[in-house]
């Protein structure tokens, strides 16, 4: 059994979705997942000295992955390569066929300078109702010229919740030979 922290920073709940299933699947799979969302500030953020692994996820907003993603990487990058660690980023363009859909991992890792063990492009949504008018309009647009759904009086997902399944399955393999010892009791 092994201690995983799964951080994410969401804007609009897609990413926060995808986290809390990747950690179900590390639970299932029998290790202890703490799910801990980026957007309550680096100070209040547990270190991944705390843990035997950690998963990191980011939303793409505008072309970038969230400044605090990227400010917990450069604070933490030594212990980080270290560990057994993974790396999601979640967009509309990971919905395109590719390894890296618009080149956002070769940029997050050149950007931050860390190499996690494993990285995947995951698909979002389009979550119109939850999108500010300004958001609403801008995303209807970028969907219309991808040909892409534009009706906003419903949200849109486009994961692929099987993806995601085999990520965290994946990264349960990476931690065969790290886990966190189990208190032993003295003999009677």
């Amino acid at each position: 059994m092994s201690r995983v922290l799964v951080l994410f920073a969401s804007s609009h709940g897609q990413t926060r979705a995808i986290a809390g299933a990747i950690a179900a699947r590390l639970r299932e799979r029998g290790h202890v997942a703490e799910v801990a969302d980026a957007g309550t500030g680096l100070a209040h953020l547990p270190p991944p000295e705390d843990y035997d692994a950690a998963i990191l996820g980011s939303r793409v907003e505008y072309g970038d992955h969230a400044r605090s993603i990227l400010a917990y990487v450069a604070r933490h990058r030594e212990r980080l390569a270290a560990m057994p660690t993974a790396f999601f980023s979640v967009s509309m363009a990971a919905s395109e066929p590719g390894p890296d859909p618009a080149g956002y991992l070769a940029r997050f890792t050149a950007a931050t300078r860390w190499k996690p063990g494993r990285v995947i492009a995951i698909a979002g949504a389009l979550r119109y109702t939850s999108y500010r008018l300004v958001t609403r309009v801008t995303m209807k647009l970028i969907a219309w010229r991808k040909h892409r759904p534009t009706d906003t009086s419903r949200d849109h997902v486009f994961t692929d919740w099987s993806v995601v399944t085999r990520f965290a399955d994946d990264v349960v393999g990476d931690l065969r030979d790290v886990a966190t010892p189990l208190p032993v009791a003295p003999p009677s």
